[in-house]
């Protein structure tokens, strides 16, 4: 898999299932935070090093969304992480 996730094309598909995870397990009791967050760093990390300049509004909102979900406030790290879902288009590689 870390082979599919290298060079300068963002996986789309990839980032949106990650944060689909995220927003399906963010507060579970028994590891949701640990795996959500883990699913949103992964996720922001990607777009960040495959093109931080098209994904800078949606690297913002997942810094965030990552710092939220710490501080358990799991409702605000929902919507930024949808936000950031929301801006990316629905297709891509």
């Amino acid at each position: 898999m870390a082979d599919q996730l290298t060079g300068a094309t963002p996986r789309l598909r990839w980032v949106r299932d990650q944060l689909q995870i995220a927003l399906d397990i963010l507060d579970n009791p028994g590891g949701g935070l640990v795996f959500g967050y883990q699913a949103l760093g992964q996720a922001r990390a990607h777009l960040a090093e495959t093109d931080p300049r098209s994904w800078e509004d949606a690297i913002r909102k997942l810094d965030e969304a990552e710092r939220q979900a710490v501080w358990r406030n799991y409702e605000r790290a929902r919507q930024l992480t949808s936000e950031a879902l929301a801006s990316l288009p629905e297709r891509g590689p």
